[in-house]
């Protein structure tokens, strides 16, 4: 676990006083020093199993197997799982990916239940997470390795080079109720993560007129955040008629589907600007990137996860066309494993995963 790794993950998540204060200095530090040998390492294996095809199988399967063993040693719940799925003594080092269906479709209230006995790590190595409970669902609460911010920002950043953006270019962050505790802070820039985050809520027409007076006071090009959000601020912006003096390049929404009415508000917005979107979950035990020139198609990435679709039944589904229900296993973070993990989330099948497209999964209609 590198220093680097856990440092920009601390920074990330370190109080705002601490974050400003940091700032100025960070700012400094060059890019390469900022992100470190593990994000460099990532992006290459990335990029490479985009069209290494033999590459992304071999990694593939060699995660998943390092993944279950790493569960038996380590986790009891895990390990009777297991054990009780494949037999015990199963030579975990010879696991095929069919041989995962063998093993149940798991739930949050599963997870939840077994405590800390779903952990492969000391709880020591990992950092508590939660969901919020969002479309009617209940809270969640699950642990992340500690060092995982970088492995995940450069899976990230690899999306969002389909819009041209680059570690070394500022974003607009449009996410969270507020700066601030209180919500009294509408905006603020950090140099160091070059950032200039906006309140998303409320999201008022003279708060977008503030907003692109401070896009282009720092000059961004890039627009990231909810995209109901960005559609409210690119509404605004159309009524307003204002645009930044620099063109917007690309717009990088998150966290929620972005819809066909959303798009089209987005595009008269911001003109030519390139949308990347992609599907990720708290988790970390999913990432897919939307394709170029098929909007709502999306590829998972097989070097992050396993992605299946399966039915009520929880049988995976196999014919293009049929819809069904999200199931993951995560490869990013490893100290509480996601293992079939149910997602709660629906997708409609485009292309199976094989040998013939390095593994990715191909979907649409992904919410």
């Amino acid at each position: 676990m590198s220093l680097m790794d856990v440092a920009r993950g601390a920074y990330v998540r370190s109080p705002a006083l601490l974050r400003r204060s940091l700032a100025p200095v960070l700012s400094l530090v060059p890019t390469s020093a900022k992100y470190g040998s593990t994000y460099r390492l990532w992006r290459q294996r990335i990029e490479r199993a985009k069209t290494d095809l033999a590459f992304a199988n071999n990694e593939h399967l060699a995660a998943l197997r390092a993944l279950l063993a790493k569960a038996h040693a380590g986790s009891p719940f895990y390990r009777e799982l297991i054990d009780r799925a494949l037999g015990t003594g199963f030579d975990l080092s010879r696991l095929e990916l069919d041989d995962l269906l063998a093993l149940p479709v798991l739930r949050k209230e599963q997870l939840q239940a077994a405590g800390d006995n779903v952990l492969a790590v000391p709880r020591s190595q990992v950092d508590r997470g939660d969901t919020s409970g969002s479309n009617g669902e209940k809270p969640f609460s699950f642990y992340l390795d500690k060092d995982r911010s970088v492995r995940e920002i450069a899976f990230i950043s690899v999306a969002w080079t389909r819009c041209g953006f680059t570690e070394t270019d500022a974003k607009v962050v449009l996410r969270g109720v507020g700066i601030d505790n209180q919500g009294k802070i509408l905006h603020q820039y950090d140099p160091a993560m070059r950032e200039l985050r906006v309140s998303a809520f409320p999201l008022l027409r003279e708060h977008v007129a503030l907003y692109v007076d401070l896009i282009d006071k720092h000059q961004v090009r890039y627009i990231y955040g909810y995209p109901s959000a960005i559609e409210v601020m690119g509404r605004h912006m159309i009524e307003l008629r204002r645009r930044p003096r620099l063109p917007i390049l690309g717009v990088m929404p998150i966290s929620e589907p972005l819809y066909p009415h959303q798009r089209r508000t987005i595009e008269a917005a911001f003109g030519d600007a390139k949308i990347a979107h992609f599907y990720g979950l708290s988790e970390k035990a999913a990432f897919a990137e939307e394709l170029s020139g098929e909007p709502d198609v999306y590829a998972f990435n097989p070097l992050y996860g396993l992605a299946e679709l399966v039915d009520e039944d929880g049988q995976r589904i196999t014919t293009p066309g049929v819809e069904g229900r999200l199931v993951s296993t995560g490869f990013l973070s490893t100290g509480m494993p996601f293992i079939r993990y149910d997602t709660e989330d629906r997708a409609t099948l485009v292309e199976l995963p094989g040998d013939a497209n390095g593994q990715r999964l191909k979907v649409r209609d992904l919410a």
